[in-house]
């Protein structure tokens, strides 16, 4: 069984690392000749004794291959790595298996500073059931029936499905639709427990609802590689095909299987690239692949060993300061109704507190300098206008000399205009100041911008986010039955996608890494054996309620989010409409100002104003120019603030998932709405009427129906999440 991180960790010590782990599904044939079993036997020996071994040479400080592990696997745990299989607990193939996998065992290297025997891998056997145990006991052969009990007490856990068996002699259509369709959610939820799944059987023979050749199918669409054993072939030579997904079955079987040596080669890869390769994609020889692999280097170190982050930088001034800036300045505008938190499932909420902590921690600095750059980019240049407007009004310096001569030329002496003659005593110090302050603001926003885009906190925001995220999506899938989430569509030339390679890598190990077995629903039970003379002890058995599943769904994860969007709709849009509100406001004021000036400057001309309106006119006018300069440096500031915040398009994306997850208001009666919560309540129903209102037309396994939904709904924010990492991926830029 996997280690869950303990809950009582010291926050300042280094983060648990997931436990390496792979894990194969297993489906084949029921019936198999005694070629046909030597065959299974022996190809499954091999692909599982390759799997092993290569797993091994991955996992830090393994005396396997030492010295030639992936750079990544410095952050996974010091445990034994584990290979986990999971089956349907079936005769034929599946007991094969179950078989094989006993006989894995890795030896260390050779001259290895370690005893002979050390174990370098382990094995764990799992299974999933259509039914419930006793059940699906009762359906199998008797003479089966010793071999699975020895094989039930071995797994580590059981997921057992809410399928009804129902077989009548004679048989009749819905009770074979009811079989079908518990065969199916077995076959789903075999996939949601697996990395790769190995196959065996016979293509020329036809296949079964929920049958092996079904589940290939099912496992290449689900994105899952293949390895695919022929019971009609003589030699594992011939027998071993690997089909890759997006390949085509019968194209693949139609073709000669791979020799031993590239059978061996691809293998190894494969296993490398699911367990232990974030850069997967990225060029090797490509400058920037060099930048996005130190980028993730760094973002998994400060994970994992700085456990004191972010609560030390708290202590440091300036870091609350740029925090509190943008907490200060968003808070004007948020409102709307209340959001409950997700309902924690442990051990999956222990790595989303951290991933949430340094989100916000990151969100927060990004957004604080970036509003601080333009916020101090306004007064230096107020400041840097006052000192020009009062070097203007200073006729002992060189500005001021000029604007006497102007005065005197258009009749008006020094002493009755607004320049003075002699040095105040105030004016020198006062400008040292102001000049001093303008520097002092130039330099901290060259720092702010450097330290920002040097530490990349954006980046940080912007890949902790998506963890975030990703990892919300856990707290419902689990008990939902899937431990394989659905992956993100990115947009496909973003480059943001590629340096969120490292993220996706530390989501897929910590899920591979928190077994079914680590939920508190599931829980340890005795059964009878299957002669009455004993009881068998199952570990961990975790069955699916689909009712309660959907209601937590729908209430706390489609619901609260909606609500969320919706609130986030308002505030982005308010936001954005004050800013462009104050812009527009702003430069209507700039053309007032200018306008009034030329009035002043025509009255003087032209003599329309008395002496007093004179004299305020020359002092007015160096200040209203001042002003003129002012007013365009704060819309551009504003503008800037806009740019940077992404408020209208992230209020326009909020409300588009509010339309996918409540759906559109109705327009007219009978029209269905199509958004998820309107989803999830019909399917409640369904739920509700079939099991309440006449059990003998229930088909069962509503578990599979609710576990498409679950993933539609998973998949939805995680490519809102990804989408939204693009959009947001961006420097701070200095102001100019």
């Amino acid at each position: 069984m996997s280690s869950s991180p303990s809950s009582q960790s010291s926050p300042s010590a280094p983060f648990p690392r997931p436990r390496l782990v792979l894990r194969l599904g297993f489906a084949g044939r029921k019936e198999l000749s005694d070629p046909e079993h030597r065959i299974v036997a022996d190809s499954l020996n091999h692909v599982m004794q390759t799997l092993a071994k290569r797993l091994s040479s991955i996992a830090p400080g393994a005396p396997v291959e030492a010295g030639k592990e992936p750079p990544v696997s410095a952050f996974f745990s010091k445990e034994c790595p584990l290979l986990r299989l999971v089956t349907g607990l079936c005769e034929g193939a599946d007991a094969v298996a179950a078989e094989a996998l006993t006989k894995v065992s890795v030896s260390p290297d050779a001259g290895a500073s370690c005893p002979l025997g050390t174990p370098c891998i382990e094995t764990e056997l799992a299974a999933v059931l259509p039914f419930d145990v006793e059940t699906y006991r009762a359906s199998r052969p008797a003479a089966f029936l010793p071999q699975f009990d020895d094989q039930l007490s071995r797994c580590a856990w059981v997921l057992a499905l809410d399928g009804i068996y129902d077989k009548p002699n004679p048989d009749t259509p819905f009770a074979q639709h009811r079989r079908s369709r518990a065969y199916r959610g077995q076959s789903a939820f075999l996939l949601r427990q697996s990395d790769i799944l190995i196959a065996a059987a016979n293509p020329d023979e036809p296949g079964k609802a929920g049958g092996t050749l079904e589940t290939v199918r099912e496992a290449l669409t689900f994105d899952l590689p293949v390895i695919f054993i022929h019971t009609g072939k003589p030699t594992i030579d011939q027998a071993i095909y690997l089909i890759e997904p997006g390949d085509s079955l019968p194209n693949e079987l139609a073709e000669a299987p791979p020799n031993s040596a590239e059978r061996e080669t691809r293998l190894k890869a494969w296993v490398t690239q699911l367990t232990a390769d974030p850069d997967n994609g990225l060029a090797t020889d490509s400058p920037h692949g060099a930048v996005y692999r130190k980028h993730g280097e760094s973002l998994l170190t400060e994970f994992f060993d700085h456990g004191d982050s972010p609560a030390r930088q708290e202590k440091q001034w300036m870091t609350r300061l740029r925090k509190s800036a943008w907490t200060f300045f968003e808070k004007r505008f948020k409102n709307g109704e209340k959001i409950t938190s997700d309902p924690k499932l442990a051990p999956y909420s222990y790595y989303r507190h951290r991933a949430t902590a340094l989100n916000y921690h990151y969100s927060a600095l990004y957004r604080g300098a970036f509003f601080l750059n333009y916020v101090l980019a306004i007064v230096a240049v107020v400041l840097a206008a006052a000192s020009l407007t009062l070097l203007g009004t200073a006729g002992h310096t060189a500005v001021g000399e000029n604007i006497t001569l102007l005065l005197e030329k258009g009749g008006l002496h020094a002493a009755e205009a607004v320049v003075s003659a002699k040095p105040e005593p105030w004016l020198l110090p006062l400008l040292l100041a102001l000049a001093a302050g303008k520097l002092g603001i130039l330099i901290f926003i060259s720092s702010n911008t450097k330290r920002a885009n040097d530490l990349k906190w954006n980046d940080r925001a912007v890949d902790t986010r998506y963890l975030a995220e990703r990892l919300r999506g856990m707290y419902y899938l689990p008990e939902a039955g899937s431990n394989q989430p659905p992956v993100a569509a990115p947009p496909q030339f973003a480059s943001r996608v590629v340096r969120q390679s490292a993220v996706d890598w530390l989501f897929d190990a910590i899920v591979r890494a928190i077994s079914p077995a680590d939920l508190a629903a599931a829980g340890e039970i005795q059964i009878p054996s299957h002669d009455g003379t004993s009881s068998i002890t199952v570990k961990k058995l975790l069955t699916l309620n689909p009712a309660a599943t959907l209601e937590k769904v729908r209430d706390s994860w489609v619901g609260e989010q909606a609500k969320y969007h919706k609130n986030n709709t308002h505030t982005m849009h308010a936001m954005h409409h004050f800013l462009e509100s104050v812009q527009k406001s702003l430069g209507w004021l700039v053309i007032g100002v200018v306008a009034f000036d030329i009035i002043l400057i025509g009255g003087k001309t032209f003599g329309w104003f008395s002496h007093d309106w004179k004299h305020f006119a020359k002092a007015a006018t160096p200040w209203l120019i001042a002003i003129s300069a002012i007013l365009p440096a704060i819309v551009a500031a504003l503008s800037g603030i806009r740019f940077q915040s992404e408020c209208q398009r992230l209020a326009e994306r909020s409300a588009v998932m509010k339309i996918i997850l409540a759906g559109r208001p109705q327009t007219s009666p009978g029209t269905p709405n199509k958004g998820r919560l309107a989803q999830a309540d019909r399917l409640a129903k369904r739920i509700q009427s079939s099991s309440t209102l006449d059990p003998t037309t229930n088909p069962g396994t509503w578990s599979h129906e609710v576990l498409n939904l679950t993933e539609r709904i998973a998949t939805d924010f995680v490519q809102e999440a990804a989408e939204w990492s693009v959009l947001y991926a961006k420097e701070v830029s200095e102001p100019g």
